[in-house]
């Protein structure tokens, strides 16, 4: 803060000059080049205020005026300018003449209408916060009881606080030293912490309410319109949050836990809705050490979607025990419900594709259409370690988006994947449901087939189902009974 110091005119020094010579024997009188004052009984006043025109001046200890400097006189402070004037509404910066560590080298003082400094009330045990008019309008201090102006980290009893981690115990903050507005709303400080490593620089958030108190120890504090945490120091908290899990003992799953997430440091409120991040360690080990981001989806409490397939914009979201949203293809494990999701694993190699049905055990696909995430359904071909496969996947039902299982339009379907023959193979017999069935390379079931011959010379005739009646190395030739 820039403070505007007012400069005394000569008229005042011309209006004390003619007031003394008119008052040699009582009053005013100039003495060895400075002003003296007498009184009724001929002493010269000491260690008192006296006044001329519209003006007070200090008289000291040896009754000579006193210039430029602080003034101490019934326990109040005062400031006398060149001219030995008192100021009044006005700022005054004085050397601070033995300094100790931390503490600024000249204090600020501001001296009322009346010229006294304010200062904070003899036996208060809180601080005092003063409201002053400055450019902008109005700001509030902190003032000592020696009238100081304090700046920095304030505690509550309004003392200044000088050590590294006064931020911590620091309940005001009022900039530096040459400012000492009382902050309210939103600072980014400085703060040292070496027990915090995830952070990028050395400073963290504060917010302040209109008091000037800062904002402790909560989880969940709304601030034009949006949530944030604070801990026990004020800082700012952001990343994840790991609430401790309601279940208890065997009883507890990672989908108990309480995930949620407050954005990146310079931002740090609570993330709702979308959001795309590295996981924590406890959400996802692998990916958190790899740096890797995923998305993830909060209510309007930052509550996590886990454990469940979710509409969101009109598009079906998966998501799994810890939250985090499922991109691929994956075998997912539900509980009796048919809802909660237990468990999801990615199909990413050619042995990870299911070759039976199970009870409870579906397969869906999470793919990039239109939008990346978005639960696909209908036919589509989905290539798995460098290999494309055909999946069929239902677009209605209890079970909307699962993988097809079945016979479907003359083709045979497990768990989503559609049965096929080798290429080089040209037909290939399959089991399904205990039966075996011809298929081609496409697929398609072969009915009513009439010896038809695979790569290895093998012949096969089916029924009107495709079920394989006859395999083998010669063709079948009807012979009456």
């Amino acid at each position: 803060m820039r403070k505007m110091f007012l400069v005394p005119c000569l008229s005042m020094v011309i209006a004390l000059g003619s007031t003394m010579v008119s008052m040699a024997s009582t009053g005013w009188a100039q003495e060895n080049g400075t002003w003296v004052y007498y009184t009724s009984s001929k002493d010269k006043a000491t260690d008192t205020l006296k006044k001329s025109g519209n003006n007070w001046y200090y008289l000291d200890e040896n009754g000579e005026m006193a210039t430029d400097r602080l003034v101490e006189y019934n326990d109040d402070f005062y400031y006398v300018n060149s001219t030995g004037a008192v100021v009044t509404n006005e700022w005054k910066a004085v050397p601070n003449e033995s300094p100790s560590e931390g503490e600024p080298d000249e204090w600020w003082y501001y001296f009322q209408s009346n010229g006294k400094a304010v200062k904070k009330p003899s036996g208060a045990n809180t601080a005092k916060l003063v409201t002053l008019t400055v450019k902008s309008g109005t700001a509030k201090y902190i003032f000592d009881e020696n009238g100081h102006m304090m700046s920095g980290w304030i505690n509550e009893n309004g003392e200044m606080l000088t050590e590294d981690d006064a931020w911590k115990s620091g309940v005001y903050y009022a900039g530096g030293n040459d400012d000492g507005k009382i902050v309210t709303g939103w600072k980014y400080i400085t703060a040292e912490n070496d027990e915090d490593t995830d952070r990028d620089g050395d400073s963290y958030w504060f917010y302040f309410k209109t008091n000037g108190k800062k904002i402790t120890d909560t989880d969940s504090k709304t601030i034009n319109g949006k949530k944030y945490r604070f801990n026990e120091h004020g800082a700012a908290q952001f990343d994840w949050y790991n609430k401790p899990t309601v279940a208890t003992g065997s009883e507890a799953t990672p989908s108990d836990a309480v995930n949620r997430y407050y954005n990146e440091e310079n931002q740090t409120w609570l993330a709702t809705g979308w959001f795309k991040t590295v996981p924590s360690e406890d959400v996802d080990a692998e990916a958190h050490n790899n740096d890797e981001s995923h998305w993830f989806y909060a209510d309007k409490k930052g509550d996590l979607t886990k454990a469940q397939i979710k509409a969101v914009n009109g598009q079906k979201y998966g998501f799994d025990v810890n939250g985090k949203m499922l991109h691929g293809l994956y075998k997912i494990t539900f509980a009796d419900d048919n809802k909660t999701i237990e468990r999801a694993v990615e199909i990413e190699n050619e042995a990870d594709i299911p070759t039976t049905s199970e009870d409870g055990v579906y397969v869906y696909y999470f793919g990039n259409s239109p939008k990346e995430g978005a639960m696909i359904t209908g036919d589509t071909s989905i290539e798995i370690d460098g290999e494309t496969y055909q999946y069929r996947f239902k677009k209605s039902g209890a079970q909307k988006g699962a993988g097809a299982d079945g016979i479907e339009d003359n083709a045979i379907y497990v768990m989503g994947k559609r049965l096929k023959a080798d290429k080089d193979s040209k037909y290939e017999a399959v089991t399904y449901n205990d039966e075996q069935y011809l298929i081609n390379t496409s697929g398609k079931l072969m009915k009513n087939a009439k010896n038809q011959k695979d790569a290895d010379d093998v012949y096969y005739c089916t029924d009107k189902k495709g079920v394989i009646t006859y395999k083998g190395t010669e063709k079948y030739k009807n012979r009456k009974p």
